[in-house]
C-alpha cells in the first residue's frame, strides 16, 4: 500500500529550516539548550504508557513519649438541659 504524502521531497529542507527556526525562537530566554530540549522530547516519547508501580511508604512509629496520655475531666460536670447544650454547641460553631 503506497503512502500518500502532502509534502514534496523538494520542500523538506525548507520545512526543516523553518522548524529549526521555530524551536530556536521558543528556546530563547528559557535557559534551555537544543540538547536539553531534544532530551526532554526523547524522554517523553520513550516513557512507557503504563503507570509505574506505586511505591510502598515506610511510616515511622511514633515514640512513646509523643503519644498523649488519656485525658480526664478535672471534675464531674452536672447534667445540662437540652437547651443549654444546644446553646453551647451553637456558640462553639460560631466561634
Amino acid at each position: 500500500m503506497p503512502l500518500e504524502s502532502w509534502t514534496d521531497p523538494e520542500e523538506a529542507p525548507a520545512l526543516a529550516a523553518t522548524a529549526t527556526a521555530m524551536i530556536d525562537a521558543a528556546l530563547v530566554g528559557s535557559g534551555l539548550t537544543r540538547e536539553d530540549y531534544w532530551a526532554a522530547v526523547l524522554k517523553g516519547y520513550n516513557t512507557p504508557y503504563n503507570d509505574p508501580q506505586p511505591r510502598v511508604r515506610q511510616t515511622a512509629a511514633a515514640p512513646e513519649a509523643a503519644r498523649p496520655a488519656s485525658i480526664e475531666a478535672p471534675h464531674e460536670m452536672p447534667p445540662l438541659p437540652v437547651a443549654a447544650m444546644a446553646a453551647i454547641a451553637a456558640e462553639a460553631r460560631a466561634g
